[in-house]
């Protein structure tokens, strides 16, 4: 099957590549050119077999001596109009050296960033014996398990009494106890 859908796309394609080279119009048969344009050529027939007849007259050595007269003229190198390496005729006045002026301290235009806000321990929840944390952070309220993480804190250690948070992109921790 596969092979007949080969044969025929191949078809297919050879087919249309046919008709997109293909003329539009059939060609016209070509005029043929009338007595004074034959005369026209016939007058110039003469010239073209002059010119040709003439390079054909040449021998071999008078060819060869011709083109080597040619190349034993050799052109003289032009004088160089300008350097591209100097930039003038200006002599350089040496510098005298001066102490750089201290550089002022840098002080910083940004403010420090915030202190962290840590969420707050609101409630533990038991489930069967695991630990849930429910924590404020911001204005939301989030109910995590150990290993869990919430508005950018991780839940590290759940205890009966606290948990253990760490702020995930500055990996700073702190033990949060319940009130």
């Amino acid at each position: 099957m596969a092979r007949l859908r080969s044969a025929l796309l191949l078809g297919g394609t050879v087919l249309l590549m046919s008709y997109i080279s293909a003329p539009a119009a059939p060609t016209p048969t070509p005029a043929r050119a009338s007595e004074v344009e034959m005369r026209a050529i016939a007058a110039m027939a003469p010239v073209a077999r002059d010119a040709t007849q003439e390079t054909a007259r040449l021998t071999d050595a008078q060819e060869t001596a011709r083109l080597r007269a040619r190349l034993a003229v050799v052109p003289a190198k032009p004088v160089p109009q300008r350097d591209p390496f100097s930039f003038g005729s200006m002599s350089r006045v040496p510098k005298r050296a001066t102490a750089a002026p201290e550089p002022e301290p840098v002080q910083p235009d940004m403010e420090p960033p915030p202190s962290l806000v840590w969420p707050t321990l609101v409630a533990l929840l038991t489930d069967n014996g695991k630990l849930t944390a429910v924590l404020g952070v911001g204005d939301t309220v989030e109910m995590l398990k150990a290993g869990e993480t919430a508005g950018g804190f991780l839940v590290r250690e759940i205890t009966a009494t606290s948990i253990e948070v760490v702020h995930v992109a500055t990996s700073v921790a702190t033990r949060l106890t319940l009130r």
